[in-house]
């Protein structure tokens, strides 16, 4: 008895879900006999009966109930180890799974994409948002191939290959009647802010890595009024007067309005990059996006440069 084939799978799939012959084999582009023989394949090789005839329809009976959600997995186990081939073949119809954080999906992956897609129509990116280290873990347990992230994780140089993007000074984020306010851009230390309430990102965010990192450096631990997952959000409530924050200075899409940013001193730094795994390659749609992204000549006039301190 010979194993049914993926066609003949994907046949039950669509008549299961459709109750019909004639209308999917119609929709298959196949006829009506050749569907038919694609069902009784899969029916020999389960050796059981999987439909029911009701009228002119056909209904899934208990033994096709219980047999559908393993087609479909089979199905879609098949698609996804189709769709890896595919992207170790073709790197101009290939896929890439991107990853990003949050804080860019305003300017910089926008921006990124843009300039790509100009250049590589037919690539299809997957996109991904979320916390800085939920994006590294993506990337190390390959559900991600590249992801544009920061701080630099401690994985880079190691597990994970890194490229630094744009460096952003940090600022502490004050509202405007704040005392701490009234110097104005003049550079502060962070244990000034020691007492004051905070408003931060979520666990595992960049810049909460860097406000935890920063304040166990001045011996604090910031005290946490609200946590987000978004810098605007962030910076809104810091306008409203709940609480100070890091913020990085020169994010083009923050528009600090009701509140003062005064640099760190000492100065501290928000880096951006792009990270992937280690050794991975052969993959030529992923590579030829890194190789894009990471070209030294894309600083000039290219889509690092369009954002002015961005």
């Amino acid at each position: 008895m010979a194993e049914p084939g993926p066609s003949d799978l994907r046949g039950f799939l669509a008549v299961a879900e459709a109750g019909h012959l004639t209308d999917t084999a119609a929709i298959l582009g196949i006829s009506q006999p050749t569907l038919t023989r694609r069902i009784r394949r899969v029916e020999e090789f389960t050796g059981a009966t999987l439909f029911d005839r009701t009228g002119r329809r056909l209904v899934l009976n208990a033994r096709g109930r219980a047999f559908l959600p393993h087609v479909r997995r089979m199905i879609a186990e098949l698609e996804d180890g189709v769709a890896k081939v595919a992207r170790l073949m073709d790197p101009e119809r290939g896929v890439v799974r991107l990853d990003f954080m949050h804080s860019l999906g305003t300017w910089l992956v926008p921006d990124l994409l843009r300039d790509y897609r100009a250049r590589h129509p037919h690539v299809e990116f997957r996109l991904h948002q979320g916390a800085a280290r939920q994006l590294v873990g993506r990337v190390l347990s390959d559900t991600a191939d590249v992801a544009l992230v920061g701080p630099r994780p401690e994985e880079a140089g190691g597990e994970l290959g890194w490229h630094q993007l744009r460096l952003q000074r940090l600022a502490l984020a004050l509202p405007e009647a704040h005392p701490l306010a009234a110097e104005g851009a003049v550079p502060v230390n962070l244990q000034e802010a020691a007492e004051e309430n905070f408003i931060g990102m979520l666990p595992g965010y960049g810049t909460r890595l860097l406000l935890d990192r920063l304040a166990a450096e001045h011996g604090f631990t910031p005290r946490l009024v609200f946590e987000s997952m978004e810098l605007t959000t962030v910076a809104g409530l810091v306008s409203a007067g709940l609480g100070v924050a890091l913020l990085p200075l020169d994010d083009p899409y923050l528009a600090p309005v009701g509140i003062v940013l005064r640099p760190l001193d000492p100065p501290a730094h928000r880096e951006l990059g792009l990270v992937w795994r280690a050794g991975a390659g052969a993959a030529p749609p992923v590579d030829r996006f890194r190789e894009f992204v990471t070209a030294a000549d894309r600083a000039d006039g290219g889509w690092t440069s369009r954002r002015a301190g961005g």
